[in-house]
């Protein structure tokens, strides 16, 4: 029988496939839409996909994860929870209809009217899966989870692509994003159905009133979250245009796309498995400072190797017209690593019930991210809210800590930091020798100087894991021997 361990190292394996091959199409197409559509074009896709995140962080009331939490759930709550869901959706859809006008005078893009109805509509599509996505991550069904993630991305990659060579333009994106969406619920209702059926009874009592009670908190902190990790692009999109919003949007997407799946291969995984021995305290304080390692371990290469090697990359990869995003992707490689390192909190906070102190500790950031980014804006534009983000999350190191991390896993602060600057060491290593080799090598052709300079990174990283996090990689060794070995 599988420990708790290999059960999620396991289900890691298909979190990790999914997202890598996720992560794999996004950059191929928006690769290619760059060379159909305009940075303006992209922005305002990108406003459109605001919209719509911002809508499905409220579709479900918040009360999803309280099914993991709770770990048991009678089937009348089940149904009324599932029907919820959809109201829910329905509401937001008909608002983002209704303030569709005021929404284009905003952003100043009148063609936004034409655009929200289509886009919107996928927040109620997406409602349908929702909860059935929650009952396959709390049997740890993460192998279904993975496929109808990656059915849906390559279906929306298909027709984005196809659309945008016959020149729809915004269409081409708006259009691919929801049947990708279509594509996601209907999969999901398909697996999801093995293991729950929705039914006609509902169930209205104390019990539901738990699930709406952390539901409160937990939809609170969605939205605080997104205005905390997409102000900057609200605020790029109505002061800077469309234009500035799409190249932020190529840079942002360079290394926030990464490590939000990084994060999500862990977290996701780890939720569940936290909910289960969330009475074991000493157990728990452990394998959360161990996934707090495992996330920077693997997050500090990938982002300092996208941002030494972004001035060959951007060049080799698009036109001059795409050349300004460079600086900004650099400088939001910094801002992505330091922000990575609090992400692995939500599955401990959500395991413990405690959405509350996210609810909190987001609200109060939220009264600092808007001045801090708009202030940047005032000093020097697009390069100042991408420098605002580095000072203000580097200045709120300790107070995460303190406000945070502490009341759930307490004292010492030590253990938390040494795990995260410990992790540090081998990324910060194999950046600097990559920035030399590309420094060495700038006389020579892009496509040498960049195979160079990703392959020597990635060896080198390994070899620098093994030397410093020698229990870790042993560790992890391990687990993929025990899972391999007896099949080869």
């Amino acid at each position: 029988m599988q420990s708790l361990k290999e059960k999620a190292f396991d289900n890691m394996q298909w979190t990790g496939i999914s997202s890598i091959y996720v992560s794999a199409v996004q950059f191929i197409q928006l690769f290619i839409l760059a060379f159909f559509l305009s940075p303006s074009e992209i922005g305002t896709m990108t406003i459109l996909l605001l919209l719509v995140w911002f809508s499905q962080a409220l579709a479900d009331g918040g009360m999803s994860p309280a099914l993991i939490h709770k770990q048991q759930a009678s089937p009348g709550v089940l149904n009324t929870l599932f029907v919820l869901n959809i109201v829910y959706a329905l509401i937001l859809f008909v608002l983002l209809w209704l303030f569709r006008g005021i929404i284009a005078v905003v952003f100043d893009q009148p063609d936004l009217t034409a655009y929200i109805p289509y886009a919107a509509s996928v927040v109620v599509i997406a409602a349908i899966g929702t909860q059935f996505r929650v009952i396959l991550n709390k049997e740890l069904r993460f192998d279904l989870v993975a496929r109808h993630e990656m059915a849906s991305i390559t279906v929306n990659f298909v027709v984005a692509v196809l659309l945008a060579w016959y020149g729809y333009g915004v269409w081409s994106m708006v259009i691919g994003y929801v049947s990708g969406s279509v594509v996601s619920a209907a999969v999901l209702v398909w697996y999801g159905s093995a293991y729950w059926k929705p039914g006609l009874v509902l169930h209205w009592s104390q019990e539901l009133g738990e699930y709406i009670r952390f539901g409160i908190y937990q939809m609170g902190e969605r939205v605080l979250i997104f205005l905390n990790s997409r102000v900057d692009q609200l605020l790029i999109g109505s002061l800077l245009g469309t234009q500035a919003l799409g190249i932020y949007t190529l840079a942002h997407n360079f290394v926030v796309g990464p490590t939000i799946r990084v994060n999500q291969i862990i977290s996701t995984v780890m939720f569940p498995v936290f909910a289960r021995v969330q009475d074991d305290e000493s157990l728990l304080r452990k394998g959360y400072l161990k996934l707090v390692k495992v996330v920077t371990v693997i997050n500090t290469p990938i982002l300092l190797g996208i941002a030494v090697t972004a001035p060959v990359l951007i060049p080799f990869l698009y036109d001059d017209v795409w050349f300004e995003a460079i600086y900004i992707l650099q400088i939001l490689s910094v801002y992505a690593l330091i922000r990575s390192t609090g992400s692995p909190a939500g599955s401990l906070q959500l395991a413990k019930g405690r959405a509350d102190l996210g609810f909190k500790w987001n609200f109060a950031l939220l009264l600092v991210t808007g001045p801090a980014i708009y202030t940047g804006y005032i000093f020097h534009g697009l390069t100042g809210i991408a420098y605002a983000q580095i000072i203000l999350h580097a200045s709120l190191f300790v107070p995460y800590w303190i406000f945070m991390i502490r009341p759930l896993i307490g004292p010492p602060a030590k253990s938390y930091f040494f795990a995260i600057f410990d992790a540090f060491v081998p990324g910060i290593f194999m950046g600097a020798t990559v920035w030399l080799i590309g420094w060495i090598t700038h006389d020579f052709h892009d496509i040498f100087r960049l195979v160079l300079m990703t392959g020597s990174g990635v060896l080198l990283f390994i070899l620098f894991v093994k030397k410093t996090e020698e229990d870790l990689f042993d560790e992890i060794s391990t687990l993929i021997r025990n899972k391999y070995a007896p099949k080869l």
